[in-house]
C-alpha cells in the first residue's frame, strides 16, 4: 500500500542507532605549466547524521470468546490493516523529510563550497494557481529546470514528484502526464505515471503531507523533525539521494496467544527514520 517504499531504500543500521554520511568540497581545477610548482588546495569536509530512535506498533487484542464465536480469521483481516496504516505512515515520514529537504536553503553538511547548494524553490503567483493545469505544469518545469541548473539530472537521478491526488488529477486530465515504468537502483521496475515532455516519475498519495500541519508526530523526538507546518507546499520534488533513511527494525508481524489474560495479540512493528540528506536533490512548490 505505500507509494514511496519501492522507491527509496531504507538502508539496514545493526550494532548502532546512528547513520552517518561524508562529504567532501568541491577539488579546484588547475593546469600544469612546465616549470612551475604544483599548488596544493585543502578540501573541505562535512557530515550529516540521522538517528533512528523510534519504533513504532500496532497491536490488536481477541478475547477468547470472540475469536471462537466469529466466522471469519479476524486475526488476518487485521494483520492486512496493520499493514496498510503503516504503509501510510510511511509515506507520511517520508513526504515529510523530502519536503524539509526541499526547504533547505543551504547544504546539511555545512559546506559553502561550490557543488554543495541548496534546495530549489518555486512560488506560484497565486494560491488557485494549483487548480490551473498549466500553471501548475509550468510550476513544476521551472522547478526540474532549477534542479538541472545545479548539474542535478532529474531523469537519471530518479527524481520524484509528489502532490495530492486532486492536483494529479488536474495534470491527468490535461494530458499533461502519460504511462512509464520507472525502474529503481536494484532493477525493480514500478509501473505508474510521468511528466509530459520531462519522463520525472509523478505519484499521488492521501499521504502527502502538503497543505497540513503536522503536529504531535509519533517520530518526533529530540534528534528527528517531523512536526511543522507545511501548509503552503504545493508540491514535492526529490531524489532517493536528497533523504537519508535507514531502519533497524523491518516490517515485523507477529501473531500470539497470552495464556494468564486468554486473549490473542496481533502486532506490527517497525523501527526506522529519515532525514534530508543531499539539498540540492530536492525542491518544493509554494503557494504564497
Amino acid at each position: 500500500m505505500s507509494v514511496l517504499a519501492p522507491l527509496i531504500p531504507l538502508k539496514p543500521l545493526r550494532g548502532t542507532s546512528i547513520m552517518r554520511n561524508d562529504a567532501v568540497g568541491q577539488s579546484t581545477l588547475q593546469k600544469i605549466t612546465p616549470g612551475n610548482p604544483i599548488d596544493g588546495t585543502v578540501n573541505k569536509f562535512g557530515k550529516n547524521v540521522l538517528h533512528v530512535d523510534t519504533t513504532l506498533i500496532a497491536r490488536s487484542v481477541f478475547p477468547v470468546l470472540e475469536e471462537l464465536q466469529v466466522h471469519y480469521d479476524s486475526r488476518a483481516e487485521v494483520g492486512r490493516e496493520h499493514g496498510k496504516t503503516l504503509a501510510k505512515q510511511f509515506d507520511q515520514a517520508l513526504f515529510i523529510q523530502a519536503i524539509r529537504a526541499g526547504q533547505l536553503t543551504a547544504n546539511t553538511f555545512g559546506l559553502t563550497s561550490a557543488g554543495h547548494l541548496g534546495a530549489t524553490q518555486v512560488t506560484l503567483s497565486n494560491g488557485a494557481d494549483v487548480s490551473d493545469p498549466a500553471l501548475l505544469y509550468q510550476a513544476i518545469v521551472d522547478l526540474l529546470t532549477g534542479m538541472r541548473l545545479k548539474d542535478v539530472d532529474p531523469v537519471m537521478e530518479g527524481v520524484i514528484i509528489g502532490l495530492t491526488p486532486t492536483d494529479f488529477a488536474t495534470l491527468s486530465m490535461a494530458e499533461l502526464l502519460i504511462n512509464s515504468d520507472y525502474i529503481t537502483a536494484d532493477g525493480t521496475n514500478v509501473p505508474g505515471m510521468a511528466l509530459k515532455a520531462h519522463g520525472v516519475k509523478v505519484v499521488q498519495s492521501n499521504n502527502f503531507v502538503g497543505g497540513q500541519v503536522i503536529s504531535g508526530s509519533l517520530m518526533q523526538s529530540s534528534y528527528n523533525s517531523y512536526d511543522g507546518d507545511y501548509t503552503k507546499v504545493a508540491a514535492v520534488a526529490f531524489a532517493p539521494k536528497a533523504l537519508m533513511a535507514a531502519e533497524t527494525i523491518p516490517v515485523t508481524t507477529e501473531v500470539f496467544w497470552d495464556q494468564l489474560s486468554k486473549n490473542w495479540f496481533v502486532d506490527a512493528y517497525r523501527a526506522y527514520s529519515a532525514t534530508a540528506n543531499v539539498a540540492s536533490y530536492a525542491g518544493v512548490i509554494l503557494k504564497p
